[in-house]
């Protein structure tokens, strides 16, 4: 009878473990949707599309930098919590003559890493080169669910700590 009181607490706190995992998974899953437009992922494409954009107007860019900062969303007084529909992007940089770059707007979708839509406006030395509310190719992923990232390749030696998880990170397949 000892034997059995021993596994019954053992098995217990496995379910309620496995328990806990499981609801903290969904939790961080229901949440990255809930959370709309991510700041950095939106900075990151628009830095990509504005300097192809500016290198296809033959405004070749040495460098860009760009920065997203959220405009609305969070959590209200009542504690609900919004997601954010609209991202302000500043980008700055240099064309391969030196001349200044500078990229601003806001931000209202993103497709994938092909498209940006919004206002954006691009400007050389003072003078516009683009002002668009389309940035890329929206028809790329054919306005769906973004294309998987590529997955990283395997460390010789085994796992070993990395970043935290994110919303476009996928849980581990087992057996892969």
């Amino acid at each position: 009878m000892g034997a059995l009181r021993r596994v019954r607490p053992d098995r217990a706190r496995y379910a309620a473990g496995a328990a806990a995992l499981v609801g903290a998974a969904v939790v961080a899953l229901t949440g990255c949707e809930a959370t709309g437009l991510e700041a950095s992922a939106v900075a990151v494409t628009t830095q990509k599309l504005a300097a192809a954009s500016l290198d296809h107007q033959g405004a070749k860019a040495a460098w860009l930098n760009c920065k997203g900062k959220a405009e609305n969303g969070g959590t209200d007084a009542g504690g609900a919590t919004h997601p954010v529909t609209v991202v302000g992007v500043d980008c700055e940089g240099r064309t391969e003559q030196g001349k200044k770059i500078i990229v601003f707007g806001r931000v209202t979708g993103i497709t994938g890493q092909a498209c940006v839509r919004g206002l954006l406006t691009a400007k050389v030395d003072g003078r516009t080169v683009f002002s668009v509310s389309v940035l890329g190719d929206c028809s790329h992923t054919g306005g769906g669910k973004p294309p998987a990232p590529p997955k990283p390749p395997s460390p010789p030696h085994g796992p070993h700590p990395g970043p935290s998880a994110s919303c476009t990170d996928r849980a581990p397949v087992p057996g892969k």
